[in-house]
């Protein structure tokens, strides 16, 4: 092969799904050069031998292929990115760009179901990792876009990728990433088993790793200089590494001016905070420190607790473990029962325990506002650790009232602010950009 065809396998010698297949053809050998997961390249190697059936040499064979022949080699790599396929003859002097017939990224591609994305594409990952990564190629066509792929597992061999941006993601993170990769030898059948390979942390509700379905959160990720996986039968693209920002911004937010996008944040901040907070501060001040409150709202909260046999405890621990019950409930029942469980548990069942007068009025517009709170910050994992985190900081504000609730929220704080991912901060908004491009 002549330089160009040398420098071309050098530039992507970094991305697993580029390949340089040589065919024979009329005892020639020609060199199809192209990503797998653009080109199906199946079809493709039988539609040049079907051209060079009715040719009789290499160079009319590439008239047959395409109108675009001889190419510079910034023009060849440009096609590449683009998910053409290119033909090069033996000796490199002559090449061709060629409209492949491509992989279908559309079979297997349907809506978020997890995720609501607001004005911006509605596909979502399946669960065949080389469609996804494929997704990831179309929308971003870029030289410096690497590939690395992992067999991993021991019983069960499964197919895992990595991707980053060369130049942006630190070198060293890349590096102790693919280490860590390598070392794997138990079967990786969850998210979690992936989780556990980059640091165990014990009782931790908070993973290394953040779970999305949409290919431009996942391409947003990427140029912020983290890293994205792809485990073969998941559909989803975990980002790495998992980070406090990913709860409070979100991609989409990028398509409203910058107030309204401002706004959404600082409402998802309000949404976390009133979460750890509310249940914990209406124990603290109906049980603890009631002198807090001004006469008028002291007596107006007494009233409504009037006749409740539970204390403000053990009414709110009931509550709150209903609600949580009632939302995995709705999570694991099938679609057509879950507004049904809903209802019930939502709006019959509150009504009648507060006609029963076991928990006070107050209390549920406490815990539906904790619901609702709860919901406001992006991705479900995240949701499920702040509202577990609510617990503890609970616990502390009925023994010490209003003083164990800001003892809760400090400690919660220093708890978050200890977390690591490879010695990169859990509260970090921005991983800083160390790479080089070579």
């Amino acid at each position: 092969m002549r330089n160009i065809v040398k420098e071309i396998e050098s530039k992507f010698s970094n991305h697993d799904d580029f390949f340089i297949e040589e065919e024979l053809v009329d005892s020639s050998a020609i060199y199809l050069i192209g990503y797998k997961t653009l080109v199906d390249l199946t079809k493709s190697k039988l539609y040049v031998h079907q051209m060079a059936a009715s040719t009789n040499s290499v160079k009319e064979l590439f008239t047959n292929l395409s109108g675009q022949i001889n190419v510079e080699a910034e023009q060849v790599i440009k096609a590449v990115l683009e998910g053409n396929l290119v033909v090069f003859s033996h000796n490199g002097e002559e090449n061709a760009v060629v409209d492949p017939i491509v992989q279908n990224l559309r079979s297997s591609i349907a809506e978020p179901k997890n995720e609501s994305p607001i004005y911006s594409s509605l596909d979502a990952f399946g669960e065949d990792i080389n469609t996804n990564l494929g997704m990831i190629r179309k929308r971003l066509g870029s030289e410096n876009l690497c590939h690395c792929s992992y067999q991993v597992g021991e019983l069960e061999k499964r197919k895992l990728s990595m991707l980053y941006i060369k130049g942006r993601t630190p070198n060293a993170l890349i590096e102790k990433v693919d280490h860590q990769l390598k070392q794997i030898k138990s079967d990786i059948e969850t998210i979690d088993d992936l989780n556990k390979q980059f640091g165990q942390r014990r009782l931790s509700p908070v993973s290394h790793l953040f779970a999305t379905e949409l290919p431009i959160q996942a391409i947003h990720s990427l140029k912020k200089n983290r890293i994205v996986f792809f485990l073969d039968n998941c559909p989803f693209a975990l980002v790495f590494p998992h980070l406090l920002g990913d709860m409070l911004s979100s991609v989409n937010d990028r398509n409203f001016p910058f107030i309204l996008s401002f706004l959404l944040r600082i409402f998802r901040v309000i949404g976390a905070f009133a979460t750890l907070i509310l249940p914990a501060l209406y124990v603290a001040l109906v049980s603890v420190n009631p002198e807090v409150f001004k006469t008028d709202l002291a007596l107006f909260v007494a009233k409504s607790r009037e006749g409740i046999p539970l204390s403000a405890f053990l009414e709110t621990i009931a509550m709150v473990v209903l609600v949580d019950l009632i939302l995995e409930a709705i999570v694991r029942l099938p679609k057509s029962v879950g507004p049904a469980i809903t209802m019930v548990g939502g709006v019959i069942l509150g009504q009648a325990m507060v006609e029963a007068k076991l928990v006070s009025n107050l209390l549920v517009i406490v815990i539906t506002a904790v619901v609702i709170a709860s919901s406001a910050v992006i991705g479900m994992q995240n949701s499920l650790y702040i509202r577990l985190l609510k617990y503890p900081i609970l616990i502390l504000a009925s023994i010490f009232g209003i003083l164990g609730v800001c003892i809760g929220f400090i400690f919660t704080v220093i708890y978050l602010a200890s977390l690591t991912s490879n010695d990169i901060p859990y509260i970090t908004f921005q991983i800083g950009q160390k790479g080089d491009v070579k």
